[in-house]
This record gives structure tokens, C-alpha cells and sequence, in this order.
């Protein structure tokens, strides 16, 4: 402990010296892991690690030619509210360690803890625990969001609590400050859980079938680019013992998505059923196949 106390004295007594000037000149994400080795893990299996690398964005966006959505794939710097402006060097990287968290009007690394970092100055910024931070690219989404009403954040459903961690992975900088609140860097994608959606049959002179978003605090499906999609399945089961069945497509592109607690309705062709079996599908941008959400019988 006394030779713990004696480097801590060291290092500070040394100012700048131990500063890493290449960590202030936007270097490759891949640089950070050095120190934020398991936060850069995380990162390395996210969306934002692969939103310029992507093979379905490069063909959406006609080989990087569509100029409108390329600075979300590639931030220079993020900033709450601000659409950013495309970065320069390592595109590869989307959206990356220090398009988040460096900011050139500091030349310091910002994030929602108060830290000392010799390797480069630091500055603590509670936006990192607003929605709003996210608002910039996923501009569409947060208004959504916004319009529910809802207490929770875009960061409670896609950056997790991981519990009390240490931020640093390297010897002797990890022990310069407490474990603190740590969240998941890999950004989840979630999933709507059958809970979520509320499937019921109205039988009136017509069918009809109602379909509500109860869970999920923005539109099913969403997105700002790309066109992921819900797909409503009904099969019924009629008295005379044919079957027939309806399916809806929901999408962002087509404007028809499940918004927050408010009803969609969904006309049957059918004047009687003995029962339906209602399944709900999603399936997103990035990839080819389905994923089941819910599956309900009807009566």
C-alpha cells in the first residue's frame, strides 16, 4: 500500500509527462483498448462498430455516395441534439471510442464519470446518461421517445447496467480511482418480449383484430435509415374447417409501425372464425431472417 501511495504521488507530481499526446489526436478505436480493454471488447461486437463496414449500408448507400447519411456511419464528433459532421480518418471505424467521448473545443476525453487520467485529460458530462446525447443520429427515434413520456432513457434499454467496474484495464492506472457504475458498451439491439404487445380479436359485424405496443417507449419498428420490419401473421381457422390466413407487414419506410399505447387495427376478411392464431415476426436491417417475438391463439 505505501509503494501504491508513492507511484500515485509520483505520477501526479509529474503533470504532464505521462500525458499520451497521440490519445488528442482522434487515433484508431483500437488504441483505446490499452487501457479500456473491456469496454473496447464490448464495443468491437456492437452496431456502432460496424456502421460504416456494414456490406448492407455500403449498398443502401450506393457505395458511400448518399451524402446524407453518411456522417451518423462515421461521426467526427457526437454531440447531444447536433447531427455531426462526417469524420475524416478511419472510417472503418463507425462510430467509434473517441467520436463519442473526445471533444476538440477541451482537447479532452469526456464521459459521465469524474476521473484523473494521466494518459489524457478528462472531463466529466452527466449528457452521457440523457437520451438526448443519442438524439443527434437517431434523430427520428428520440422523438418518439420523447413523446411517451416515459422516464427511461435510451441508455437504461441499450447501454445496461454491467454493475460497479473498473474503467481502466491497465496496471498502474486502474487503480487511480474506485469501481464505478458500468454499462454495456455492445449497445443491445433489445427485443420487444411478448408482454410488450397486447393481441386481442374484436367481434362486432366485422373481425378485427387490435394490436398495441404497451412495452416498448418509441415506434415497433424504428429506425432513422435502414428498414426493419414487424411482421403481424393471422391465421384463422373458419367453420368450415378451412384455413386461411393474413399477414401485415409494419415498417419504418412505410410509416404503419405500433407508436406507443395507441391502437392499430388490423380489417379481417372474415365474417366468423372459430379461432385465430396471431404471430408477430421482426426482422432487422442488417440481417436476412426472421426472429419470433409472440405467438397467441385467439378465440
Amino acid at each position: 500500500m505505501v509503494v501504491f501511495f508513492l507511484l500515485f504521488f509520483f505520477i501526479s507530481s509529474c503533470g504532464n509527462v505521462f500525458v499520451e499526446k497521440d490519445l488528442l489526436e482522434r487515433p484508431q478505436a483500437k488504441r483505446c483498448s490499452d487501457c479500456h480493454s473491456d469496454i473496447f471488447k464490448e464495443w468491437e461486437k456492437s452496431r456502432h462498430a460496424m456502421a460504416w463496414k456494414s456490406e448492407k449500408f455500403r449498398l443502401e448507400s450506393e457505395n458511400y455516395t448518399k451524402n446524407k447519411c453518411l456522417s451518423c456511419h462515421a461521426p467526427h464528433q457526437v454531440d447531444s441534439g447536433i447531427k455531426p459532421a462526417l469524420r475524416v480518418e478511419f472510417k472503418e471505424d463507425g462510430v467509434s471510442c473517441v467520436a463519442c467521448h473526445f471533444k476538440e473545443e477541451t482537447k479532452a476525453m469526456h464521459g459521465p464519470h469524474k476521473v484523473w487520467s494521466p494518459p489524457h485529460p478528462s472531463r466529466q458530462d452527466l449528457n452521457y446518461a440523457k437520451a438526448f446525447f443519442c438524439a443527434g443520429c437517431h434523430q427520428d427515434t428520440y422523438k418518439e421517445w420523447h413523446l411517451t413520456k416515459v422516464q427511461k432513457s435510451c441508455q437504461d434499454c441499450h447501454m445496461p447496467s454491467l454493475g460497479e467496474k473498473r474503467i481502466v484495464q491497465k496496471f498502474p492506472f486502474e487503480y487511480f480511482h474506485t469501481k464505478k457504475p458500468r454499462h454495456d458498451h455492445s449497445f443491445p439491439t433489445g427485443k420487444a418480449k411478448p408482454g410488450d404487445i397486447i393481441v386481442e380479436l374484436e367481434r362486432s359485424s366485422s373481425l378485427r383484430l387490435k394490436v398495441v405496443n404497451v412495452g416498448i417507449p418509441h415506434n415497433l419498428p424504428t429506425a432513422d435509415q435502414g428498414d426493419p420490419k414487424l411482421y403481424i401473421i393471422i391465421d384463422a381457422l373458419l367453420p368450415t374447417g378451412e384455413s386461411s390466413r393474413v399477414v401485415r407487414v409494419l415498417s419504418y419506410q412505410a410509416k404503419n409501425a405500433l407508436v406507443y399505447k395507441e391502437p392499430t387495427y388490423i380489417d379481417l376478411p372474415w365474417t366468423e372464425v372459430d379461432h385465430v392464431v396471431v404471430k408477430i415476426e421482426r426482422k432487422l436491417s442488417w440481417k436476412d431472417g426472421r426472429e419470433n417475438i409472440l405467438e397467441v391463439v385467439l378465440k
